[in-house]
């Protein structure tokens, strides 16, 4: 393609450019218009579908997502579409604009407000003459503070920097209460689901500078939108505090974060110590810094550490605790009587929806729960409205059903109708054949498909092996645990049986499950209102090994055999 054409975008009702050589996709997102694209725009995912409105304008784009009356519809993947004439697309209900702030409806977990009531934060404020000034701890140098006023309230900021969502939370470093939070999507998502995708996007300047400011127009919006809440001046945040898995932490910062994704992993932003915020492009108080809490490994990053902070004596040397972090790359964490470990795993992003044929977000239409009483099968969704794909909780419970009902079998065979006379009818019409292959009908264009419970299969058992792996190298066994905490937000809408039932957990340990919560956005606060848990988590993370369970003979084995049902 030698020119430019024009696109007209609805529901927007703007009209773009493209530019030579570029794929429609790449013109969205040069436009900051952001849609799903797991893959980075390699055409494997089938999550980044427009609809245009003359289909015959556009050659087709094969997927097998896409079904013929998809596209005989005009439904094609923009990572492969290059228009070659001026044409009108529809954009997919998922789409967002300028990192468009997720809802409570949409159920991401903002957390209880705290109240502290005495603070010991990192900041000192202090007049000298008409100037004032700002003393940040373990900086040596005094900065000048702009624009102060004696009516200015002092304010933090925590930052939960998920490769998926973010969060803020604007504090008062006076009173320890909690003002505002906000939350979005991560906007660098349609750069790619997984830290791998986003790494060998910032394999260049230009890549690595447009993540950077991407992730900081995102950051900025939310703080933005903090501080109208509460009527807030950003000026006057001085001290933010970060937590996020090392590539976000260094993308954020403008680092380059290449040499996390070749062996020996390494991490190029210095940790327990704090950054101008200038380096990570937020718009606060041009004296504020940002603190990085320790990091336990190139893939166990500051979002875990807060959260260990947060997770009931995880640093108890009496105690017996296992921690996970369930997501793209599922941490876990073992206390055993003094003895901690850590590892991280390769999950994918199956369990949030990313890799799964009918997958989503959190979101209003998601099936978040089923049930079954051996014979049907009941499922709600969130909001009560018709289903539009099936979030993270859903695809637990819905694995987990269909174990109980025998439509999945051990090995993780699903089975087709014919197989399943013990069914209810409604049941068994629901079950149908997609490629070939037995599939779930749950609404209109919502299936769960044989290939879905494949991709789980790879996910869980990646996540149970390495639990598995860590617990022999602490020397304990499951059923030793006292504890077992499942961090972030996700985890309020699972059923610990359900976790259990197919295999994420091991046996006998549900009633053990304790849901924490957004722990690293809390265990930021906490390292915002009171600098000793800072000194305290630096000291206790130094005390944790990190185990490479890639490195170990028994590890594949393990994988392989945990992938199957029990």
């Amino acid at each position: 393609m030698n020119k430019s054409v024009r696109i007209t975008i609805k529901p927007l009702d703007e009209t773009v450019e493209t530019q030579p050589g570029e794929s429609l996709r790449e013109t969205l997102l040069r436009n900051e218009i952001n849609i799903e694209g797991p893959c980075g725009g390699q055409g494997i995912c089938g999550q980044c579908g427009v609809w245009v409105e003359n289909p015959d304008d556009v050659p087709p784009t094969p997927h097998k997502k896409i079904t013929q009356e998809q596209e005989d519809a005009g439904l094609r993947l923009s990572c492969l579409t290059y228009p070659e004439t001026d044409i009108t697309i529809r954009l997919p209900e998922d789409f967002s604009r300028d990192a468009q702030r997720i809802r409570q409806a949409q159920h991401i977990l903002e957390g209880e407000r705290i109240s502290w009531g005495r603070v010991a934060s990192a900041v000192h404020i202090f007049r000298d003459g008409d100037s004032w000034w700002l003393r940040y701890d373990r900086v040596s140098e005094t900065m000048v503070l702009p624009e102060w006023r004696e009516d200015l309230e002092p304010k933090g900021l925590s930052v939960d920097l998920g490769t998926t969502t973010m969060v803020v939370t604007l504090i008062s470093l006076r009173s320890g209460e909690e003002l505002a939070t906000a939350s979005s999507l991560n906007p660098q998502s349609s750069y790619g689901h997984d830290v791998i995708s986003r790494i060998r996007y910032a394999s260049t300047q230009e890549g690595l500078d447009r993540l950077h400011k991407t992730v900081a127009k995102g950051l900025n919006q939310l703080i933005r939108q903090a501080c109208s809440d509460t009527e807030s001046n950003p000026r006057e945040i001085l001290d933010v505090v970060i937590g996020g898995n090392t590539t976000m932490l260094e993308l954020a910062a403008g680092i380059d974060p290449s040499p996390l994704g070749v062996v020996p992993f390494r991490v190029d932003i210095a940790d327990s110590t704090s950054y101008p915020a200038s380096q990570f492009s937020l718009e606060v108080n041009s004296a504020a810094r940002v603190y990085i809490p320790p990091v336990i490994h190139a893939f166990i990053g500051t979002d875990v550490t807060a959260g260990l902070l947060m997770s009931g004596d995880f640093f108890n040397d009496e105690n017996r605790i296992l921690y996970i972090d369930v997501g793209t790359n599922g941490e876990i964490a073992v206390n055993h009587q003094g003895k901690r470990l850590a590892t991280s795993s390769a999950a994918g992003p199956a369990f949030e929806g990313g890799t799964l044929y009918s997958g989503m977000r959190a979101a209003l239409g998601a099936i978040s729960s089923a049930s079954t009483d051996g014979y049907g099968l009941e499922f709600s969704t969130l909001g009560d409205v018709p289903p539009k794909g099936i979030c993270g909780s859903g695809i637990i419970d819905l694995l987990a059903c269909l174990l109980d009902l025998g439509i999945v079998d051990q090995s993780g065979r699903m089975k087709t109708a014919e197989e399943c006379p013990h069914l209810s009818p409604s049941l068994r019409e629901m079950l149908e054949l997609l490629d070939g292959q037995p599939a779930l009908r749950l609404g209109d264009r919502v299936l769960f498909t044989q290939a879905d419970i494949r991709e789980i299969q790879l996910s869980k058992g990646a996540i149970r092996a390495s639990i598995d792996t860590l617990l022999e190298e602490a020397g304990i066994s499951a059923e030793e645990l006292e504890r077992v905490i499942i961090a972030g937000g996700f985890g309020f809408y699972l059923n610990p049986g359900n976790l259990e039932r197919i295999g994420l957990i091991p046996p006998q340990t549900d009633a053990k499950v304790d849901f924490a919560g957004n722990t690293s956005r809390s265990g930021c606060v906490w390292l915002l209102n009171d600098i000793t848990y800072r000194r305290y988590l630096e000291s206790r993370v130094s005390g944790i090994s990190h185990v490479s369970t890639a490195e170990m003979p028994s590890f594949m084995e393990r994988y392989i055999s945990s992938m199957e049902f029990s």
